[in-house]
């Protein structure tokens, strides 16, 4: 696994795209879908944006929607990693505290929509494309069950830690 999960940092996401789904274990920061949006947000509250059109720390994808999905994947298909990684880390307990295994986001392309159960204030929801859906809710039912790596036996592991 190229990175480790860690809690509110090294976000744990999941992403389906052409009906196909993936975990994803990157920075928290590249995930605010529309970059524009966000940065009109810092300079209405006042705050100073050098070089607003500089999107060059992700990839210079400004918006991240259903037209650029395929270019942004492929570009952290570095780290992607499969449920089995992640249930083994969750099993073995390699990580610090179980809020590092939880996940942060679903981005379902395919459906234009983004969930966030981010647990600190990001609000990832209010920064999608332009036609998407943003909320934040939980959303481990939306998982498929093959998908669940945190259900070993009908047992959520999230609650026996």
């Amino acid at each position: 696994m190229h990175n480790r999960p860690e809690y509110a940092e090294m976000i744990i996401v999941l992403v389906r795209y052409k009906s196909l789904y993936q975990w994803y274990v990157t920075d928290k920061e590249i995930w605010y879908l529309d970059l524009k949006k966000l940065i009109s947000s810092y300079r209405q509250k006042g705050f100073e944006v050098h070089n607003p059109d500089d999107f060059s720390d992700r990839f210079d994808i400004a918006v991240v929607n259903e037209n650029t999905a395929e270019e942004f994947l492929q570009r952290i298909s570095g780290f992607q990693v499969s449920h089995e990684e992640l249930r083994k880390m969750l099993v073995q307990k390699t990580y610090h505290d179980v809020l590092d295994m939880q996940p942060s986001l679903y981005v379902n392309f395919d459906e234009k929509e983004l969930i966030s159960s981010f647990p600190e204030p990001a609000s990832y929801e209010h920064y999608v494309p332009y036609g998407w859906l943003g909320k934040y809710e939980q959303f481990t039912e939306e998982v498929p069950i093959n998908n669940r790596y945190w259900i070993i036996n009908g047992e959520n592991l999230f609650f026996m830690q």
